[in-house]
């Protein structure tokens, strides 16, 4: 390996060691996954552990709803935060007999499921809407203003530390259009919007909030923003609390009917951070923080080889073999057949032009073919006068003759050889 890619491979090592070494243990996932034993901003740790921490104690329902048949009436609470919750009709059918025995069941998601909204709001009132984007309406806001027992409370939704606009969604006024059932409206999202309500079923009561976000870790340890939970949980009565994470739906689930409820509102991918919370697989990888580093190792890796191996290099150039030079063969061999043949006159002839053109060419001498050579020729070219007169003289003599003698041909290149050298 050359130096070159050594220090290529030693600096990535570098870079992914100074990555992990910083970022690890600092994932911040902001995700809305309403996890109640992990500590992300939109888990809900926080508010398990309160709940737990009560006299009363903590029931953690994970297989069931069965054991809420156990629960005494007239003080146990049942307990529901999530994106989506899924009851089969066995689950419905205890769940409406644990409140109407006089127990409170207090639910925040996103929407209930239909086979206990149509019990709840009534079949014609629930079934006057055409789908559940008519019955769940949102804003798409960053500050949220909540109104409950005449108290104003704001909240800010937010995205990496950062005010972000996160979809609110509020129940519309229609499904409370019965009013024959015991429902009331306990609170509501920029003063009209319902969000809160309360739902009379027999003795006791269902509790309906559409924002479950604002009961997680971050609001609830946010000094200004914990006030709001604290008065909706309110309603909750003194009796055990029946935690349900067995009608929890997976969070593949639960994002895909997002997409669709977005969809169908016409809220569809607007760029920005919509393009990874509406992405499965990127959303699943920043959930898990291994996946989460691999993901971004892998970007950093990828992006170090576009700056250092990704560049457009110059192809590789041939090697050419250097082409033999017969010029100079050439001329030595006809040269030699002048010679031989004793056309000494014409090789004097040939070389005369050859001189004038090199004078012409370094010392812009003007010598026309068949005059005599310069008398100053000395003065021209700048040189030594005897050098020049010895020139001139062997010049006039072969120009004067028609035949040449090998000593005379000898002489007259021994006479202009040094006239080169200047």
């Amino acid at each position: 390996m050359n130096r070159a890619g050594r220090f290529t491979q030693l600096l990535f090592y570098a870079c992914v060691v100074v990555f992990v070494s910083g970022c690890s243990g600092c994932w911040t996932n902001w995700q809305e996954t309403y996890r109640y034993d992990k500590k992300q901003p939109y888990d809900l740790f926080v508010l398990y552990e309160l709940l737990e921490a009560r006299p009363e104690s903590l029931v953690f329902v994970e297989d069931s709803l069965a054991s809420l048949q156990d629960a005494a009436a007239n003080s146990a609470n049942y307990i529901f935060i999530g994106e989506y919750s899924y009851y089969n009709e066995r689950s419905v059918t205890q769940l409406l007999d644990f409140v109407e025995r006089g127990n409170t069941a207090f639910i925040a998601a996103n929407d209930l499921p239909e086979d206990l909204a149509r019990h709840l709001f009534g079949n014609d009132c629930y079934y006057s809407f055409y789908n559940d984007s008519e019955r769940i309406g949102f804003l798409s806001i960053d500050t949220v203003t909540m109104q409950l027992d005449s108290h104003d409370y704001t909240l800010f939704n937010i995205y990496d530390y950062e005010p972000y606009n996160r979809t609110t969604r509020y129940l519309n006024g229609g499904m409370l259009c019965d009013t024959l059932l015991d429902n009331e409206v306990l609170g509501t999202l920029d003063d009209y919007n319902i969000n809160f309500t309360r739902l009379g079923w027999g003795d006791g009561s269902f509790y309906f909030h559409n924002n479950p976000v604002f009961f997680t870790n971050y609001y609830l340890v946010d000094s200004l923003q914990h006030e709001y939970a604290e008065a909706v949980l309110s309603i909750l009565d003194d009796g055990p609390v029946y935690w349900d994470e067995v009608s929890r739906v997976p969070p593949s689930v639960a994002r895909q009917r997002n997409r669709q409820a977005n969809n169908n509102q016409g809220q569809g991918y607007s760029g920005g951070r919509n393009l990874l919370t509406g992405n499965e697989a990127l959303s699943y990888i920043q959930e898990q923080p291994p996946l989460a580093l691999a993901w971004y190792t892998l970007l950093l890796a990828t992006l170090l080889y576009v700056i250092f191996r990704g560049k457009r290099r110059q192809r590789i150039i041939p090697i050419i073999n250097r082409r033999e030079n017969s010029s100079k063969r050439f001329i030595d061999t006809i040269s030699r057949l002048v010679f031989q043949k004793g056309h000494h006159i014409a090789l004097a002839r040939q070389e005369l032009a050859s001189l004038r053109f090199f004078l012409q060419d370094r010392f812009t001498v003007r010598w026309k073919e068949g005059e005599p050579p310069p008398k100053n020729l000395a003065e021209l070219i700048g040189g030594d006068e005897e050098i020049a007169h010895r020139a001139l003289a062997e010049i006039r003599f072969v120009q004067s003759k028609k035949h040449l003698t090998d000593g005379e041909l000898v002489r007259f290149y021994r006479a202009i050889e040094p006239l080169y050298r200047l």
